[in-house]
């Protein structure tokens, strides 16, 4: 198995591909308060247009090109989904596939994801198509610009992180955690190969981890181990202490960002910097207390900086964002939306 993929910034066609079971036509998406500018990003929220008996969205991942991916929810967290990409300006339906869920997007616009315990991609206008390898793959969760693919997969009683080169490959390297039971989920690669996610350690908790392709020595790759985040005090939280934490997305940058989970069931967004090690904490500003539990997840970013997740409502209910630094330009990021601050987006720009 080689362990040399091609692992390189390059330019891509930006244009998103039309992709199998679109709907006639795109849909704009409902946007969801005032954008807000909190600790140097501006916040977008919004679902896409709901299908009928939808109470919110969660956005899995973003691409270089500032489109999202993810998936409606129904009111009792069904797993019939309408999976969806776009922005907020602009949202186009993928499939209402039964236990389905699209994970990953990348430049060309082709998705990854997971269908019935099985990895699929979509790419034009053709249907899921499973991966060649690994044969056993269960989750497809990222894709780069140069189609690598990263996701987990079983092999007897462990179940590793993987990557293949494309969805055609038949070679493939494997993850193994850095300890504890071989429990690895591969969340997302950079174009320079860079991988990460979270694998479950001998505490029984989700820890991050990173790997780096070149470093595969006879198809095998074993991970590094990410310090947890010394987690700050939340207001609301009183005495709350860490859990857990998820490393999902990378940009070229070597930006990551994930969340952690404390003591009382919530759940907090965080940017972590692999070239220093250092974190960044960072919430949706209209998260809040639903029986005591507050959740923002991060779950992409993209070169520009530009990050994308869901947060929970006073209700309980999961919506997305989108949020631009407020040095970048990030393409694709609406400027004309309804209760658009001018003054915050110029700022923005």
């Amino acid at each position: 198995m080689p362990s040399q993929f091609s692992f390189q910034a390059g330019s891509r066609a930006a244009a998103i591909a039309l992709i199998a079971g679109l709907a006639a036509s795109s849909t704009p998406a409902a946007v969801i308060g005032t954008p807000q500018t909190v600790n140097g990003f501006t916040f977008i929220n919004f679902d896409p247009a709901l299908p009928a008996g939808s109470v919110g969205s969660n956005v899995n991942g973003i691409s270089n090109s500032g489109h999202v991916v993810g998936t409606t929810v129904d009111a009792n967290n069904e797993s019939t989904f309408l999976n969806f990409t776009g922005t907020p300006a602009l949202t186009i339906p993928l499939s209402t596939r039964t236990g389905a869920t699209a994970f990953g997007i990348n430049r060309a616009g082709q998705v990854v994801g997971t269908q019935n315990g099985a990895a699929f991609i979509l790419r034009g206008n053709r249907g899921p198509q499973s991966l060649d390898a690994p044969a056993s793959a269960t989750n497809a969760f990222g894709i780069n610009d140069f189609g690598n693919i990263v996701g987990q997969f079983t092999s007897g009683n462990a179940t590793p992180g993987f990557i293949v080169e494309s969805a055609r490959s038949r070679n493939f390297i494997t993850i193994n955690a850095p300890s504890g039971p071989n429990i690895v989920n591969a969340q997302g690669i950079n174009n320079f190969g860079l991988v990460l996610g979270f694998y479950q350690g001998t505490d029984g908790q989700a820890h991050g981890f990173m790997a780096n392709a070149a470093d595969a020595h006879n198809g095998v790759l074993t991970g590094t181990p990410v310090a947890d985040p010394v987690i700050p005090v939340v207001n609301g939280e009183p005495g709350a202490t860490f859990v857990f934490s998820q490393l999902l997305g990378v940009n070229d940058r070597g930006i990551a960002v994930g969340y952690y989970g404390d003591s009382t069931n919530s759940q907090h967004g965080f940017i972590y910097d692999t070239n220093t090690g250092t974190y960044t904490f960072l919430d949706d500003p209209a998260e809040a207390f639903n029986n005591g539990v507050e959740v923002t997840q991060i779950t992409g970013i993209a070169d520009s900086g530009e990050i994308a997740g869901f947060y929970t409502d006073a209700n309980g209910a999961a919506h997305s964002f989108i949020a631009c630094p407020t040095y970048a330009f990030c393409p694709d990021f609406p400027n004309d939306l309804p209760n658009q601050d001018p003054v915050q987006d110029r700022e923005r720009r």
